[in-house]
């Protein structure tokens, strides 16, 4: 008889414990995973739509690609984002960033207004997500991202208001087709991934703001 108790004991035991394991590997493999932000990631995005803008410019306005070069404008988009030119380019006198993208804007200005705007807005970019290049990043800065934010909105703004003949990236809004807005909107959202105290939503929209006195926001 103790033999037979002792028997029924160790049958009942899996069936006592099995559904407690099962259900703790369960909850295990349920369990949400969090994946850390990558600024390089994040930024490749950007890159590849900026590549898609600069195309649409030329598009729009082949004498700017012309104040360059003779080559195609796919062949020209390539070799400024593939080059081994660091982003600095003679006809644009090496301006990065904020520089290039007042240089774009400047009534002054007679040569390729496509290029600065493109190398200040990849520029700017890049130091606003912690990148020593497209290869090697620091952290990203969410303030920076809140700047490069409001800085691409302003673009579109002056875009928009464009009056002056020499002044070729107008506002035909073939040329740059939700892509200004589309990394606007990505960058004020990795701005609030970062901090979520960031204000993003307080910013002036393109259409508020008054670009006779509006001017780029350094970092």
């Amino acid at each position: 008889m103790r033999n037979n108790f002792l028997i029924l004991i160790v049958i009942a035991l899996p069936c006592i414990f099995t559904p407690q394991l099962t259900f703790a590997v369960s909850t295990n493999q349920t369990k949400p995973s969090s994946k850390a932000f990558n600024a390089k990631d994040a930024f490749d995005l950007h890159s590849t739509e900026l590549r898609k803008l600069m195309l649409a410019f030329y598009e729009c306005q082949p004498q700017s690609l012309q104040k360059n070069t003779k080559v195609s404008k796919e062949e020209f988009v390539q070799w400024v984002f593939e080059g081994p030119f660091d982003w600095k380019f003679d006809s644009i006198k090496n301006t990065q960033s904020i520089e290039a993208l007042t240089l774009s804007f400047s009534q002054e200005y007679q040569g390729d207004r496509v290029l600065p705007l493109i190398t200040g807005l990849y520029t700017m970019l890049l130091q606003a997500y912690g990148g020593k290049n497209e290869y090697t990043f620091e952290a990203a800065n969410p303030h920076k991202l809140n700047i490069a934010a409001q800085n691409t909105n302003i673009i579109m703004a002056k875009l928009l208001n464009v009056k002056h003949e020499n002044n070729e990236t107008n506002a035909n809004q073939n040329c740059h087709p939700q892509i200004l807005s589309l990394i606007a909107n990505r960058v004020n959202a990795d701005a609030k991934k970062l901090d979520q105290s960031s204000q993003t939503d307080q910013k002036l929209k393109p259409f508020q703001m008054d670009v006779s006195i509006v001017e780029f926001i350094p970092f």
